[in-house]
């Protein structure tokens, strides 16, 4: 039992440094990591809601914490076999559930702090790169409390730099913007 414990061990810390070596990049709010992905997150689950309570990235956690008190209880002979498995099987699955449910609720939209597109419906911004029907440019909007510049067009004259604007409807990330006191034709 001593070689699964270290195998765990191994493994599972060998993987948690390259995913702290290889950087958790991840963009727009999603957990877009390598393996994580979701099997068992319910149909409920949702891809913006980051990965599932038994992603790749909790079963390694769980896979470490087994092999750690397993070789600990193994190697420092403080229990038997069958309590030495028992814990550190209790100990790898509380790592996996913990973890998973860390990062489930972390990946939750509502746990954010990160301004979504969709949130600048309907709030006043000032033009940052000038736009028209023809032409793309920016706006810049304050959605909770962060200034988030934004894509955007206009169905209405041209809007120079500096313009207030009021951002009428969000598709993707481009913002359809009117100018201030205008109401959508």
């Amino acid at each position: 039992m001593g070689l699964l414990y270290l195998l765990a061990l191994v493994l599972g810390g060998g993987l948690l440094i390259v995913q702290l070596v290889g950087g958790a990049h991840h963009g727009g709010g999603h957990f877009a990591h390598f393996g994580d992905s979701d099997h068992l997150g319910g149909a409920d689950h949702h891809a913006q809601q980051g990965p599932g309570v038994l992603s790749t990235r909790s079963v390694t956690y769980g896979l470490f914490a087994f092999g750690f008190v397993g070789t600990a209880l193994h190697a420092l002979r403080l229990a038997g076999e069958p309590l030495a498995l028992g814990v550190a099987v209790a100990a790898g699955a509380a790592a996996t559930l913990g973890v998973g449910t860390a990062l489930r609720r972390l990946g939750d939209p509502a746990a954010s702090g990160e301004a979504e597109l969709l949130e600048a419906r309907g709030r006043s911004g000032r033009v940052v790169v000038p736009l028209s029907r023809e032409q793309r440019g920016k706006v810049r909007v304050q959605i909770k409390g962060q200034a988030v510049d934004i894509l955007a067009t206009t169905s209405g004259d041209e809007l120079k730099t500096g313009a207030d604007v009021v951002v009428v409807d969000v598709r993707g990330d481009v913002a359809e913007v009117v100018a201030a006191g205008e109401r959508k034709p």
